[in-house]
């Protein structure tokens, strides 16, 4: 059986929070998000990529040069270890795709995480093969 952990995810973190969590090539693994961040100076977002400006709903902002380029600004996404950037949002399963650990960060244009502020809570769990 795999690993188990929970990190928290500055906004401001460029590049990511390495995770802890390890995952061998085909091993199923899971990445949760909670919490709320903000960008551009006070963009509300949730892990999910929505967006609340002033207290109001305001879609997800689409950028195309952020660091995964199809998401928004503000998702929360992942990795193993240099690997291609996935999709998490709230929650999502992956099959591991190659060996390393599972990074975990805010979707931002590279060199504009400076203006960032709070976190999201990221759960990593390894499930192994399955």
């Amino acid at each position: 059986m795999g690993n188990f952990n929970v990190v928290t995810v500055p906004a401001k973190a460029e590049g990511g929070v390495k995770s802890g969590v390890t995952v061998q090539r085909d091993e199923v693994f899971t990445v949760s998000g909670s919490g709320r961040a903000a960008y551009n100076g006070g963009d509300v977002t949730f892990p999910d990529g929505t967006r609340y400006i002033e207290g109001k709903y305001s879609g997800a902002y689409m950028q195309p040069d952020v660091v995964l380029s199809g998401a928004p600004v503000g998702m929360l996404i992942a990795r193993i270890g240099s690997g291609p950037w996935l999709v998490v949002g709230s929650s999502q399963t992956f099959r591991a795709q190659e060996d390393g650990e599972v990074i975990v960060a805010f979707n931002d244009r590279p060199g504009m995480y400076g203006d960032n502020s709070g976190e999201y809570v990221a759960m990593i769990e390894n499930h192994g093969s399955i």
